[in-house]
């Protein structure tokens, strides 16, 4: 019977100490917004970004805008993706940036999506415009969708 018990106690134990060490492990908002500028490995940036957005913390806006530069085509999909999901207006402008100029279409196509969500006008002019532009399918049909939307 004591053999049982103090196996029962170990395994509690341990349980509680997993549990402390995994609290202790997870990151705060302040380190993940501190890894947009400062480090260069694309899987800590892609997960500061997703990490990000899902939480909507619009703190990040400005690290995510930067990241719409890097030369890594998924860290630039993921920062638009997450600015997207914080929706902030003064993302717009960077969005629209990429959108219109960025060389890889699924970056431009996460824009697109992120300046939908979120619904600055400052994008209608940019959507013609890449309209004109873009030789993307997927991008172009989604602007033709929208602007078949747009006049009913």
């Amino acid at each position: 019977m004591k053999r049982i018990l103090c196996i029962a106690l170990v395994i509690v134990a341990t349980g509680f100490m997993a549990r402390a060490q995994e609290a202790k492990t997870e990151k705060t908002a302040k380190e993940y917004i501190a890894d947009l500028s400062s480090s260069t490995d694309e899987k800590t940036l892609i997960e500061a970004a997703q990490w990000l957005g899902m939480k909507k913390d619009k703190d990040a806006v400005p690290g995510l805008i930067n990241l719409l530069k890097d030369n890594r085509e998924a860290v630039r999909m993921e920062s638009a993706v997450s600015l997207g999901l914080i929706g902030e207006e003064s993302a717009a402008d960077a969005l629209n940036e990429a959108l219109l100029n960025d060389p890889n279409a699924e970056v431009r196509y996460a824009a697109l999506l992120a300046t939908m969500r979120i619904g600055s006008k400052k994008s209608a002019e940019v959507y013609l415009q890449a309209k004109e532009k873009d030789t993307d399918p997927f991008i172009l049909d989604l602007l033709a969708k929208m602007e078949a939307k747009a006049k009913k």
